[in-house]
């Protein structure tokens, strides 16, 4: 009998605790953010044909974030983004409860950055594989002028990375080393890059990490991709071949008390939600250091050619536009962003900060690292 009763205690706990869990906001397959629709809909009034998704970073030392990219389907208009996956490195760690089956995840974008409910397996990871907004902010760099051609080769670059990663390939025509995922060699930022470059043919676009010098011990560190870094050399070819930017802010929920497996002790709302840095050398060492014109070159750059900005209300849990202004063309921008980057960096994080609407707490407040 005491076993029965231990089975019914706690049958009755998990099953409640699951309960609570689906009833709550900022929780995987909890209610749903209201007015999504309405918003993808008035964002899909511009005739953007990719868009360039940067996380913010969640660690407490320098962070590099997360970069994905979203491809719109120019007959279907739907936006799926394509985001390489963390947990995709073959390690015995992630042989269990993780979501591996593919390299590169492909995810309805609504689903990616608003999404409570995953399409992709129980084992998907919420505040990255779906509903990125309730664990970090997102910028997104929306491109103009790709051609149907152009992204018919990125679909079918993803298509063949994926199969090749079935396959346990090396040595391909994109990656010297083998096809898995590799903080360092084969990440997130490399594969948004290639995609560009191989699928694209947009040639210009720099590829690290492919020649024979990436054999010599401690290169990678020097020639890993940055997500920031790797945006910035992106635009920078693209606008030679005529394309134009905008950029959208997705701000963070802030009040999310979920806890996922990367961090347990900690609620998403209590993570940092740092800019992502720009030079590799926070990338790979942990640095809290951040570079103080780079980093504040980019944050300017992507606040001159803002758009739009989106956050969650917390009172109706429903997503709203917060700003939205004339975006700059990509020259008067980079102007801009390069004089502002030369001044009092101090005074210039916190203000732009402030302008793009990300408060500045104690915890998550590195504007004290731009000296």
């Amino acid at each position: 009998m005491k076993i029965l009763h231990l089975i019914f205690i706690l049958f009755t706990t998990t099953f409640l605790s699951a309960q609570d869990t689906i009833q709550r906001f900022g929780f995987p397959r909890g209610p749903e953010i209201k007015n999504v629709d309405q918003i993808i809909d008035t964002l899909k009034k511009d005739s953007y044909n990719l868009e360039l998704l940067i996380s913010f970073g969640t660690s407490n030392g320098g962070s590099a974030g997360h970069l994905a990219l979203s491809v719109r389907d120019p007959q279907t208009d739907e936006e799926i983004v394509h985001s390489a996956n963390f947990y995709a490195d073959r390690s015995d760690e992630h042989s269990y409860g993780y979501y591996t089956d593919d390299l590169i995840v492909a995810v309805p974008k609504k689903e990616y950055i608003f999404g409570v409910h995953s399409t992709l397996s129980e084992d998907a990871s919420f505040g990255l594989d779906f509903g990125e907004i309730f664990k970090r902010s997102l910028i997104g760099i929306r491109i103009y002028g790709v051609t149907p051609e152009e992204i018919e080769g990125i679909n079918n670059f993803y298509k063949e990375i994926n199969q090749d990663f079935h396959d346990k390939k090396s040595k391909t025509r994109y990656e010297r080393g083998e096809v898995v995922y590799d903080y360092m060699k084969l990440n997130c930022a490399k594969s948004v890059a290639q995609a560009l470059h191989f699928g694209a043919n947009f040639k210009k676009i720099k590829i690290k990490g492919n020649t024979i010098i990436s054999a010599i011990p401690g290169s990678k560190y020097i020639l890993s991709h940055v997500p920031t870094q790797t945006t910035l050399d992106i635009m920078k070819k693209l606008n030679k071949k005529g394309k134009t930017f905008d950029v959208i802010l997705y701000k963070k929920y802030e009040n999310s008390e979920f806890a996922d497996h990367d961090h347990p002790d900690q609620k998403f709302k209590d993570l940092q939600n740092r800019f992502p840095s720009v030079k590799s050398l926070d990338f790979y060492s942990g640095s809290t250091e951040f570079e103080d014109y780079d980093n504040l070159f980019a944050m300017n750059l992507f606040y001159e050619l803002g758009k739009y900005s989106i956050h969650i209300s917390n009172i109706s849990h429903a997503a709203e536009f917060s700003k939205e202004k004339e975006a700059m063309s990509y020259k008067e921008a980079l102007k801009i962003a390069k004089k502002k980057a030369t001044a009092s960096s101090k005074s210039i994080a916190r203000r732009l900060f402030r302008k793009m609407g990300i408060k500045l707490f104690p915890k998550n407040d590195t504007s004290g690292l731009y000296k």
